[in-house]
């Protein structure tokens, strides 16, 4: 079972400019495995971004994960909202699906229950909705909440890969659970869609998601309005996610409303109107 995580290029650019920043590269090498002859080269600062992920390495107590699968996939869109991930990682929500049921068109993520579900929204060829890992501070999870009008946060197990020649690292040692101290209400924990087997090289990380709540929710999905899905492409173009799970996003993107295009189907709510919208 191969992973659908496997990175398309052995490098992400926006590692290599972190790495560039910090100072000289450098570069450490694996043992050959027995399927491959050459060596495998793995850059320090790419192993360096993946402990962040895992909470090994520089990763303070007041630090949490956050699963982006939307606009914020790209750690560089949140650093224009003056968020600063410290790491970054691609990673995949298993038996979740991308769909587009929060008022107004946005995203958010429903577990696969059934056949119906399994075959609605993306994610079921990648065994799970794909998107990109976070490592930001509470007081930046603060300020994302704040943005996050209609949605909720929960816990999740969401799935990384390690970098090609890994071997550090214990997946049952580093869990991002309730060492952190959120608050029940504030954070509740989500069991739903964690049932997947791990390729070869994958772990399961514990993150912060934000879901769309009951109060937001449209009565069926819709295609999402072509400025939103350009950022969730652009987003996934540039953290390289599966290519045929960015061409499904592109294939939304071909058919998609403007904003001030959409229908009354965008913003035709499940239950009552709610405060929350702030509008």
């Amino acid at each position: 079972m191969a992973s659908a995580l496997a990175p398309a290029a052995p490098v992400h650019p926006a590692v290599v400019a972190v790495a560039r920043r910090r100072g000289r590269r450098r570069t450490t090498r694996a043992p050959a495995s027995s399927s491959a002859s050459a060596q495998v080269e793995t850059d320090a600062d790419v192993i360096a971004n993946h402990e962040r992920i895992l909470g090994i390495r520089d990763a303070p107590k007041d630090t949490v994960l956050m699963f982006s699968y939307g606009a914020n996939i790209n750690p560089y869109t949140l650093n224009r909202r003056g968020i600063g991930p410290t790491a970054s990682a691609v990673a995949r929500a298993p038996g979740r699906r991308l769909v587009f049921v929060h008022r107004g068109g946005y995203a958010s993520l429903e577990e696969a229950v059934d056949d119906d579900a399994k075959d609605a929204g993306l994610g079921e060829r990648t065994r799970g909705a794909l998107g990109t890992v976070h490592r930001i501070s509470k007081t930046e999870l603060a300020a994302v909440r704040r943005w996050e009008i209609g949605y909720e946060m929960r816990e999740i197990d969401v799935v990384v890969a390690d970098p090609p020649g890994y071997r550090g690292g214990d997946e049952d040692e580093h869990e991002d659970g309730d060492e952190h101290g959120e608050d029940d209400d504030a954070r509740e924990e989500d069991e739903g869609g964690a049932e997947d087997d791990l390729a070869p090289g994958e772990r399961r990380v514990r993150a912060t998601v934000f879901l769309t709540k009951r109060t937001a929710r449209l009565k069926t999905p819709v295609v999402p309005f072509s400025e939103y899905v350009a950022k969730i492409v652009g987003g996934a173009e540039s953290m390289r996610l599966d290519e045929g799970y960015v061409a499904e996003l592109r294939a939304l993107a071909s058919k998609a409303p403007a904003s001030n295009e959409r229908g009354r189907e965008y913003f035709d709510i499940a239950a009552e109107w709610s405060e929350d919208y702030g509008f």
